[in-house]
This record gives C-alpha cells, structure tokens and sequence, in this order.
C-alpha cells in the first residue's frame, strides 16, 4: 500500500499535481495518540481528506478516475518542519522529515466516496481551526488520479492524501478531530 500526499493542491504554481510517498509504517491508525518526536524541532500538522482508491489503476482518464475510488476517509499528516526546511535548502530528500512512523493518522471509519462533497471540518480542542472543500482545490480529485496513474500503477488499497489548505504547529495536549459531514473520523491527542 502507497500513502500519497499532494502538496500543492491549494497553492499550484505547477500544471499538474505535485506529490510524495510514505511508507505504510507512517500509518498512525485507531485513533491512537501522537507522540512528538523528541528533538526535532517544530512539527506541523495538516488535516487532509483522504481517497482509497478501490482498483488497479495505470494511465486512467480523467473521465474515468471517479471509478477508481471507492471510500473517503480523514487524515492528519505530521512533519518535521525544521528538518523539511533543511532538506528543502540543501537539496536531499524530504524522506526523514515527512515519512517517519506514525506521520500520517488516518481513520479507521470509511465513507462512500461522494462525501469528499461534504467537504471535512479540522478542530484542534473543539475549536474548528479548516475547513477543507473539494471546491477549492486547485486539481480536482480526477485530475489528482488521473495524473497519479500515468506516474505510477495505482493499486487497490492505496490512500491519496489530497491536500491541506494550511497547517497547525503541533503542541503537546491538544486533541485533533475531523468531521465530515455530521461523522467525526478522527478524534485524537497529541502527546
């Protein structure tokens, strides 16, 4: 199973959307807590809507992307920002600062794949801080699968990460939730 982060579906500057991959170890599942690494500097968190895509998938159209996803479900994805920066300035991968264990919380509950419409509320200590709406991304979620799939072979299983509109400096004690629509997805704390 591939994680799939977009990362510039809410400030394109490119034609096509940009992305990187973790492994399935970052998967932080069953609304279990995350740990801050020690020493690393400032972490930021980014809520996401989150596709599984549900078949196997090489050089779709975008006409028939929608028929590769079969569920939506919430996600939270942590960085290690000081060390992003570092590697961003000396030109190294991005690998140690995005994809360590438990880097991406996902939820355990699924929702059919038109929900995404209902777009996803982020709350950190039940303040509601994003709001995340298809409507506003700059790739729609065809495109994203589309251009995936001539990248790469898509298999089922895989989860595509599509985006944050911005992100939360993570600090010890606070509860994260994502709601979409009326279900709240992920309830967790950051310890």
């Amino acid at each position: 199973m591939k994680l799939i982060h977009i990362v510039n579906n809410y400030n394109a500057t490119d034609a096509v959307p940009r992305y990187y991959l973790k492994a399935d170890t970052a998967l932080l599942r069953n609304n279990d807590a995350f740990y801050i690494p020690e020493g690393v500097g400032r972490v930021v968190a980014e809520p996401h809507i989150v596709l599984r895509l549900s078949r196997l998938a090489k050089c779709v159209g975008e006409r028939f992307a929608s028929r590769c996803v079969d569920a939506v479900m919430a996600g939270v994805s942590f960085t290690q920002s000081d060390m992003l920066d570092e590697a961003r300035r000396m030109g190294l991968p991005w690998d140690e600062a995005v994809g360590f264990d438990h880097s991406s919380a996902l939820s355990l509950d699924m929702l059919p794949r038109d929900a995404m419409l209902m777009g996803a509320t982020f709350m950190i200590n039940d303040e509601v801080r994003a709001r995340i709406n298809i409507a506003d991304m700059a790739f729609s979620t065809d495109r994203v699968i589309s251009h995936l799939s001539e990248c790469m072979t898509l298999r089922i299983g895989d989860l595509v990460y599509l985006g944050a509109p911005e992100q939360f400096d993570v600090k010890m004690g606070d509860n994260y939730k994502v709601v979409i629509g009326d279900k709240v997805l992920l309830n967790f704390d950051i310890k």
